[in-house]
């Protein structure tokens, strides 16, 4: 295993361009990790634009994972039921619950909102988010990456700097991704365009700040949700002959919405935020190249089909944030970090093409889609999904299996057991009982495993066996040459005396809760769950040799 990187020839281990909600979450990543890094960000304040504006629940997950969902949620109205309506008569509702997610509920707010949280939160940890600054003139080599910060106000002095790893997080217009030949082309979404508002509400519906609603009518969609401090947003998506090529008005948007909505009473005052545009969509090549990677914006340009753009971007951050920590803490072999590009990348090109047969179904439909689904809607399962394109409106179901991480030697899934949990899916959660006699969830345990920030948590699942423990001993002594690597076993077999393996905690799982989550109940199985709560590998748990081959592939010779 090679040891941490020496610090003499770097002024930082870690450069970011771009301070937006994607770069400040991986500012705060790499803060919770313990990595020196600097961010430096071209505009000179905070963003005042509201923009992506909900946070859904895998995002909720992993920001909880680095510690800053609390103080974003603290700013958000959460959301749990999203009503959608075909021509004013109601079609299908989203309702959000039983997700198996601990955070069900979709937290609305504004990327200014965001911005200025998560600038908070690096403040009190003494770090600035550099403004006004430029990062030019890149130029990477095998061993770091060397920049010139050019101060963009009156001050135009700039300074050279060397760092080990470059993050373009700098948006859509973003520079580092030309610099390095990563730069893509668009596909416009031709004949449609938006224009939209946050402003205060009032009008013959609900105005509190739990609801969402989507309204399909003849060739457009217009939503009315909550933003934040007392504000919705409305807004279209039309024939771009009815969109000025121009910000709104708000008597604009008000006319607009009484005659698509059908509701002579709506109204809205105060406007704070207006935009307008048209529609196109695309994919970086690649999310890395050598020490060079992007995130969010600069790696996608998104369409607004369930507002998965920022989201997807924050999952890189934090993605790319335990990576970079493992790699320069000496602990990971190449493929840590190999893995990001392929991972993010053919997850944002998914959700790209899902975005794509979204936006195709929702703003091209003819009258005759528009009558056949309201005839058959009530014998539709999954509607609102569907009438999304069929995505994953809350990221859960994104998964890795094909990763250079995901190795997988586990049980298939099994009768009355419960479907397995595939290598490179996410690790669900589970009501357990701790070794104290405690109520627990296995997010608990699997987040920041042992108080180790990139940990990864193996989970020892006994299959209600007893003759599995001395096997699960055997996998947890194998495993300990890599102490990234946190055993805690998994209990479902109720007569075991769980005295510990050198006296470790584990968990009660008598009524098979976490086995069945799972797929594994009546199977010893070893389960490796990434620092981001992905299952990284599975086998068999009387072959823990295997879980030390991969180990010995993920952090080198112990």
């Amino acid at each position: 295993m090679a040891g941490a990187m020496p610090q003499s020839r770097y002024d930082t281990d870690v450069a970011i361009a771009g301070a937006g909600p994607v770069g400040l979450t991986l500012a705060c990543a790499l803060a919770h990790h313990g990595v020196r890094f600097r961010i430096f960000e071209r505009k000179p304040g905070p963003s005042q634009d509201s923009k992506g504006h909900d946070i859904v629940a895998r995002v909720q997950e992993l920001l909880q994972s680095i510690g800053v969902l609390d103080v974003i949620a603290a700013k958000s109205y959460p959301s749990l039921d999203h009503q959608i309506l075909l021509d004013g008569k109601p079609l299908a509702r989203v309702d959000l619950r039983g997700s198996g997610s601990p955070f069900e509920a979709c937290l609305f707010n504004s990327q200014g909102v965001i911005e200025e949280e998560l600038t908070a939160v690096l403040d009190t940890r003494g770090i600035p988010v550099e403004r006004g600054c430029e990062i030019r003139d890149i130029a990477a080599d095998d061993d770091g990456v060397s920049v010139t910060v050019e101060r963009t106000g009156d001050d135009r002095r700039s300074e050279r700097l060397r760092c080990r790893y470059l993050v373009g997080a700098d948006g859509v217009k973003g520079t580092v991704r030309k610099a390095v030949g990563l730069d893509f082309e668009t596909e416009p979404m031709p004949d449609r365009a938006t224009r939209q508002v946050d402003a205060r509400l009032s009008w013959q519906r609900s105005t509190t700040f739990d609801q969402a609603w989507f309204f399909l009518y003849p060739g457009g969609l217009a939503g009315v949700m909550p933003v934040w401090e007392g504000v919705h947003r409305l807004f279209f998506i039309e024939d771009e002959k009815l969109v000025p090529d121009r910000d709104p008005t708000l008597d604009e948007m008000v006319a607009r919405a009484r005659e698509v909505l059908g509701d002579p009473t709506f109204e809205m005052s105060g406007m704070v935020w207006a935009s307008h545009g048209k529609f196109e969509h695309g994919v970086a090549p690649g999310y890395g190249v050598g020490r060079v990677y992007l995130a969010g914006d600069a790696g996608h340009t998104t369409l607004p089909i369930g507002g998965q753009g920022m989201n997807a971007g924050m999952v890189d951050a934090v993605g790319l944030g335990w990576r970079l920590a493992m790699t320069l803490a000496g602990a990971a072999g190449p493929a840590v970090l190999d893995s990001y590009g392929p991972e993010r990348q053919g997850a944002h090109a998914e959700l790209g093409d899902e975005q794509v047969r979204g936006f195709k179904q929702l703003m091209y439909r003819s009258h005759l889609a528009d009558v056949a689904v309201g005839a058959v809607a009530s014998l539709v399962p999954n509607l609102a999904e569907r009438v999304f394109g069929g995505m994953d409106l809350t990221q859960l179901s994104v998964a890795y299996p094909d990763s250079p991480l995901s190795e997988d030697h586990g049980p298939g899934t099994l009768p009355l057991v419960g479907k397995a949990v595939p290598a490179g899916a996410r690790a669900p959660d589970a009501r357990l009982v701790s070794s104290d006699g405690a109520d627990t969830q296995l997010f608990d345990w699997i987040y920041n495993p042992d108080g180790m920030s990139w940990g990864w948590r193996l989970l020892m699942f006994d299959g209600r066996e007893t003759e599995a423990h001395p096997g699960l001993a055997r996998a947890a002594a194998l495993a300990s040459p890599w102490p990234w690597v946190r055993p805690l076993r998994v209990l479902a077999e109720p007569d075991h005396d769980a005295g510990g393996i050198d006296g470790e905690p584990f968990l009660r799982d008598l009524d098979g809760v976490a086995h069945r989550a799972y797929g594994l109940d009546g199977k010893p199985t070893l389960v490796l769950v990434r620092p981001d709560g992905h299952i990284a590998f599975r086998c068999d748990a009387t072959r823990p040799e295997r879980l030390a081959a991969y180990c010995r592939t993920v952090g080198g010779d112990a």
